[in-house]
């Protein structure tokens, strides 16, 4: 009932700006067939096969229609800030980050040395680590197909994510592994760009094989450990061994309740970059490939590169963050926050000039929370990234 209730008030809220009841994407035709600058924007050539040469269906064409039409980020003054150097993530599943005082030496150096996120959130997907890994990594919304969370079955469904952030670097040249990861998930991993899997393995120690091999990118998934000592041995080690400047460190932390986290990122080159707009899991994959200055394109990914400059009059590039994992979600934006149970959009003091422009606002993106989650799920179950990038 719910949901029927909310789909009905996102029909009137779509109609207020013209959109069609079909909820269908806001795509037109020449918009799908424009020629992005490959030296201004993050894209690759993904030009839309002529429909007699659609393999599939219609649909197919539709999340041609949808994902070539949307619009790329720009490149910024960060594009390839750290290009070369080594990458070492770390999804800290239920680690309520410290106050950054003594007691968290290693956290308050990533925080005072790195990128600040200052307003970092982290959705409830309602599918516990699966959903946080498949946003981290693969830079998506994680849906859900045949009952069955993205993260799952990608992992025996035969699917290529090449959009994701270990792909993208593979074919940088990247060694990209898994050194500590979760139990069933190899498929997955391996649907993600990673060649090798571990599921158990200490970062530190970690160096000493890595090393040989760089550049790399090592993955950890730690569900409930406390990442404190974790970092300050990688941080030790990485020094001692001389690497400190060649690695960048990222910590995506956060428990879902209050779906407030922290991100950390930390190397040479990104201290005092600052992101004060709202941003999330989904934004880290976008992100991270535009400061390794990897080549990716960016309409193929759910999240966005939080330093990238906004195009005029593109609200499709406004930083959001969806809050739940549904396609009639919460959500916050730097111009406010809308809740889906009310129906309601709550505007940033100042942000609109009068109540009708706020009002279209909220459609927008309304819609655009139903279009990122409807065809995030269709392109996974169609293998529709493989299809993109192999054409």
């Amino acid at each position: 009932m719910r949901r029927a209730l909310l789909a009905a008030a996102l029909t009137v809220l779509c109609a207020l700006v013209g959109a069609r009841a079909t909820l269908s994407p806001l795509v037109r035709e020449e918009d799908a067939q424009r020629v992005w600058d490959a030296e201004r924007y993050n894209v690759l050539d993904l030009a839309a096969p002529a429909a007699s040469q659609t393999a599939g269906s219609a649909l197919i064409g539709d999340l041609d229609r949808y994902y070539l039409g949307r619009t790329p980020t720009e490149k910024n003054v960060y594009t390839g800030r750290l290009a070369g150097k080594n990458l070492i993530l770390i999804l800290a599943e239920e680690w309520t980050v410290p106050s950054l005082g003594d007691d968290a030496p290693a956290a308050r150096r990533l925080w005072s040395e790195g990128a600040r996120f200052r307003e970092y959130f982290a959705p409830d997907w309602y599918q516990g680590m699966d959903g946080r890994e498949f946003a981290l990594l693969a830079g998506t919304v994680p849906t859900a197909v045949e009952d069955e969370p993205a993260m799952v079955w990608i992992g025996h469904a035969d699917v290529q994510m090449r959009q994701a952030l270990a792909q993208c670097l593979s074919r940088e040249g990247y060694t990209c592994q898994v050194r500590a990861g979760r139990r069933g998930l190899e498929g997955a991993y391996a649907a993600l760009g990673f060649e090798s899997v571990r599921l158990a393995g200490d970062p530190a120690e970690d160096l000493t094989v890595l090393a040989d091999r760089q550049p790399f990118f090592a993955y950890y998934a730690l569900d409930s450990a406390d990442p404190e000592p974790v970092l300050e041995s990688l941080l030790a080690t990485l020094e001692a061994r001389g690497m400190a400047g060649d690695t960048a460190i990222c910590v995506a932390a956060g428990h879902e309740d209050p779906l407030r986290g922290h991100l950390f990122l930390w190397a040479d080159g990104i201290a005092g970059a600052e992101a004060g707009a709202p941003c999330s899991e989904l934004d880290a994959a976008a992100t991270l490939l535009n400061l390794f200055g990897a080549a990716y394109d960016s309409r193929l990914l759910s999240g966005r590169d939080v330093f990238a400059p906004r195009e005029a009059g593109a609200g499709e590039q406004d930083p959001l963050v969806i809050l739940y994992g549904s396609a009639y979600s919460d959500w916050v934006t730097d111009r406010g926050n809308y809740a889906a149970a009310q129906e309601r959009f709550f505007p940033a003091e100042g942000a609109f000039s009068s109540r009708s422009e706020a009002r279209r606002y909220a459609a927008q993106m309304c819609r655009r929370v139903y279009d990122s989650y409807i065809y995030a799920r269709r392109a996974v179950e169609n293998d529709y990234f493989r299809l993109a990038a192999e054409r």
